[in-house]
Order: C-alpha cells, then structure tokens, then sequence
C-alpha cells in the first residue's frame, strides 16, 4: 500500500469505540416505528438483562449510556451528602462531574507507575464515601482481580461505605459472567455497564446499573421517568440474544489477540506500554516518539487520543490507541513510525556544517556584484520561506533585491560562487572548511551497523561532484545518493525521496531536513519529515508540516 494513499473515512481509535466491525447481529428491519407514538417502557428489556445476567430486574437500572449513570452517581452522592473517593487516574468525566457538581471529592495520587493506590484509596473511606472504581481504568487499562475487588467491597462494608464499579470495558477481560458474583455478596455495591464498547452501540446510548435491590431504587429514583428513547430499547434488546452474546466473544477475543500483538511490537521498540486488559493501550514515553506515533497515524488517516488527563506524567507524555479488528492499517502506521525501511538525509545544515562555506560563498558572491555582503538573517528568511533549496538560486535572489538594473547573468553568477566555493590556482575553495555535524560514532551506527534494520540515502540540492564531497566529508561509502543533477525537478519536489523509495523498495520512509523544502518534499512523498533546526526556526517548519523538529541530526539516535 502507497502510504500516500488516504482512506476517505478516518479509522477513529480516540475514543475506544467498536470502530471497524459493525454488529452483524443488528437487524434494524426488527423495529417498530408504528409504535414510536408511544411513551418508551423498558420492562422488555429489562427482562432480556436480567435473565441474561442471572438477576432480578429490580437490580437492573437502563440508563442513557454509561453517562447518565456516572450523572445519577454524582446526583445520589450530593443530595446524600456522601464524598467521593477517586483514585487516579480515572475517566475524565468523573473529573469534569466533580466541577459541575460541585462535590465533595478527594483524589487519590496514583502510583509512580500510573496504577491505582489502592491502599491509600481505602484509607480514605468513611461511613459517608462512595469509592468509584473503574477495572479496566481508563486510560491505562489496569484491570482488578475479583479477589481485589472482593477484598476492597469487604474493606469498604466494614466502614459503612460503598462502591460504584465502572465495568464499560468489561467484556474484554473473561470476567464480565464472573463478577456479577459479587453482586450476591455485597449489597454496597453498584456496577456500571455499558453497550458502548463491546457492542459497538455508543450511538445508540444505553449504559445499564446493576446492583441490590435498595442501592439501585436510589438511583431509579432519581433518573427522568422516560431517559431512554424507545429505538435504543429495541435495539439493546438485540443486544442480549444469544447470536449478539456470541458475537461479543469472538469480538473480543480478536480484540485480545490484535492487543497482544501490538504490545509485543511496542515492546519490542523500546516503548514503555502500560498492562492492559482492555480494548486499548495508554504509552507513556519520551515525546518525541510519541510524537511521531501521532504524525504517522495522522498520515494514515487514523485518529488517536493524545489530550489525556488526569495522568501525573512529568518529562514524559502519554497516548492511547484503541484496538481494531483490522489490525493492518495501525500496523503500517507503526511501522512507519518505528520501524523505517529508509531514512533520508538532507546534507547541507543537517549532516555537514555549511556556514564556512555555501553560507559564505553567498555573501561573497552577493558583495562581489553589489559591493556589500547580505546578513545571515536575510540568507535564513529566504530559506524559511521555501523555494530556495538551491544556492545559486537563493544568490541569485538576493543580488535581484538589491539591484535595480544591470542584473548580471544568472550564469555569471553561478560561476563566480562556484570559484569562490571550489577554488582556483590559485586559492583554495570555502569548501575546505567544511565540517561534519554528524558525529563519527552514530555516522558507522546508522550507516554501516544498522544497515539491516534499515537503509539510507542522501537527497541534496548539492550538485553530485560537490555531494560526493560531502559523502567524503563524513567518510560514507554504502549510501544511496541523489543529487541536484539527478533530478529533473529538485525540492520541494518529492522526486528524489520517491528515487530512493523506488531504488530500495521501501514504503515506510523518514526525511530529515532542515529548510521547507525538505519538509514538503517528504510530505509530498509520504514520508515522515523530520526537520532539523536551532529553536528560533523550528516554527517555520512545522508550518510547512513538519511532523516533529529536532536540534540536530544527532538527536536522531534516541527516536530509532
């Protein structure tokens, strides 16, 4: 697959939905519009549920998704007085419900490895909380044994307090028939259910309560009277029968499966992914990976969480990445992220310092016609603007702004920067001072020792003769080089890089740069471009879409 090629829909991994499987089992054939006319009843469903779960359905609550539920949670909590007791980090929602409610909360600081404190949580209790947990959490997908969560409602009972369990992930675990157990053990807790995710109905909004008798009649008591529409109810109800409930576990299972592997791939790469028994992964690393994670999936049309809250991160950041059913289309987003068949290298400003010698053979050659040498700001503006990868080119611009007439021949100009920069008889050329940005220890890593992993090229606006100077500059032998003169259109063009491709066979494609041009070149070829610059040019380009700025080429070791 060109990775150049946009699927029309974006795959939305965000919200951890069920974003690439539609529900097989649902017929819409089977509703009842002739009915619509009538206020909605729930005791059908209800029914379903309840034998379903193995419950009365007076344990049973519908809700208008798992929303409503949390709202009623937050809503029973202030008209009893109660205090929330919320381990970090958790659902946002629960964070914003404490603003809009106003509640009475306290916070629990998560662990150094973004687990729940759970000890501290239950130290907290008093006969007046109500602990909320969600197994799995979100956003880590840290999930609780049933004998941790037996042991924490015994805890809680023994203080007069109790639990609200969120379960919206439930299904993707193995114990969604096991835990309902617990609800014939404890009368102090509740557990919220959801078909928003394993069901792949969040459209619809239908979340469900269960819990005993008395703890479910508060929050009954409490919700509107007709809170779920009757098309939803139709639909949920297809939900419980058994070709859905065989449905969900293949589902799952898949699920599962696709998760394991891209642990291990993670892994494998390096990067710190949290256990998760879930249907998504929260990674917690340095940016810049992640960053790049971003980018790629961006460029496959593939939406992921990247505003997470709630998470004490520190120096790091952190991402979540739903699991699809198709694991293909993340998994040549990743490749491309982290795995790269090719790298390119711009050289000049990337691999070689030019400042001694392209840098100053345009001013010599703009004060050998003008009188006067340009600054170093007017040469980086015009760089910073694109179009000006060539420094005859870029000369030649620069003596036009300051003359009015008598422009001298773009030949002629080109000629006396070349004598400027390779030399005469007498007098030797700029380019001997020359030197190598690039460090000779990760020189031989990335291109002799990881010559397996990946390859590489150069594609320079460098004429060959004077880019086989550089590659002797840097004592680089085994590359694939692309010089001004091997193109018929150079930079931003993405002719070069789509060379390279074409001559390795790869697909999956970083670009290092340091001007615009580089960077619309890469993007242009569906390569990753990573541009290379001091801070004060960094903005100039990301805004030519660059998807990550680094300070050097050096930096370039800690991202493979």
């Amino acid at each position: 697959m060109n990775m150049k090629e946009i699927k029309t829909e974006p795959l939305k991994l965000d919200f951890n939905e069920r974003a690439d499987r539609f529900p097989s089992w649902l017929d819409m054939s089977k509703l009842s519009p002739q009915n619509y006319w009538r206020y909605p009843d729930q005791t059908e469903l209800k029914l379903e549920m309840s034998n379903q779960l193995g419950l009365q359905p007076e344990q049973v609550m519908v809700s208008n998704g798992g929303d409503e539920a949390i709202e009623l949670m937050f809503k029973v909590a202030c008209l009893e007085q109660k205090e929330l007791i919320i381990p970090m980090p958790a659902f946002s929602q629960y964070l914003s419900g404490i603003k809009i409610w106003n509640s009475k909360a306290q916070l629990i600081p998560a662990q150094e490895n973004q687990s729940i404190d759970l000890e501290a949580s239950l130290n907290a209790l008093t006969d007046k909380s109500i602990l909320v947990l969600t197994s799995p959490n979100n956003p880590t997908g840290e999930t609780l044994s049933l004998d941790v969560i037996r042991d924490v409602c015994k805890r809680a009972k023994k203080k007069g307090a109790e639990v609200f369990l969120d379960q919206a992930y439930i299904e993707f675990t193995g114990q969604a028939e096991e835990s309902l157990s617990l609800l014939e053990e404890f009368d102090n807790l509740i557990v919220l259910r959801t078909l928003s995710k394993a069901y792949g109905l969040a459209g619809i909004r239908c979340g469900y309560l269960l819990g005993n008798q008395s703890f479910i009649k508060r929050f009954t008591d409490r919700k509107m009277p007709f809170n779920v529409p009757q098309p939803t109810l139709e639909i949920a109800r297809q939900a419980f029968s058994s070709e859905a409930q065989n449905d969900v576990a293949d589902f799952c299972q898949q699920i599962a499966n696709n998760r394991d592997q891209l642990v291990q791939f993670l892994r494998q790469r390096g990067l710190n992914v949290l256990d998760s028994e879930a249907n998504f992964i929260l990674i917690v690393d340095a940016p810049e990976r992640l960053q790049l994670i971003k980018a790629a999936c961006e460029l496959n049309n593939i939406q992921i969480k990247t505003d997470l809250v709630g998470l004490d991160l520190q120096d790091q950041s952190a991402i979540r990445i739903a699991i699809p059913y198709d694991f293909e289309p993340l998994r040549q987003a990743l490749f491309l992220a982290l795995k790269p068949e090719l790298i390119c290298f711009d050289m000049d400003g990337v691999l070689i310092d030019t400042s001694k010698s392209y840098d100053a053979a345009i001013k010599q050659t703009v004060e050998f016609f003008i009188g006067t040498q340009p600054q170093q700001q007017a040469i980086d503006t015009l760089r910073s603007r694109g179009g000006f990868n060539n420094d005859w080119v870029l000369t030649y611009e620069l003596i036009k702004q300051n003359m009015d007439d008598s422009l001298p021949d773009y030949e002629q100009i080109v000629e006396q920067f070349q004598t400027l920069y390779l030399g005469s008889d007498n007098d030797e050329g700029l380019n001997q001072l020359e030197e190598a940005i690039l460090t000779s220890e990760l020189c031989t890593q990335i291109f002799v020792q990881n010559s397996k992993q990946f390859k590489t090229a150069i594609v320079t606006g460098r004429p060959r003769a004077e880019a086989q100077i550089g590659l002797d500059l840097l004592g680089i032998r085994n590359t694939y080089l692309v010089s001004d003169c091997d193109v018929i259109e150079s930079k931003p063009a993405p002719e070069g890089i789509n060379q390279c491709k074409a001559y390795y066979g790869a697909t999956y494609c970083w670009m290092l740069g340091d001007t615009p041009d580089d960077i619309q070149a890469a993007k242009a070829a569906g390569a990753l471009a990573i541009g290379v610059s001091s801070k004060e040019n960094e903005q100039n380009l990301y805004q030519a879409g660059a998807d990550l700025v680094v300070a050097s080429v050096n930096d370039l070791e800690r991202l493979l």
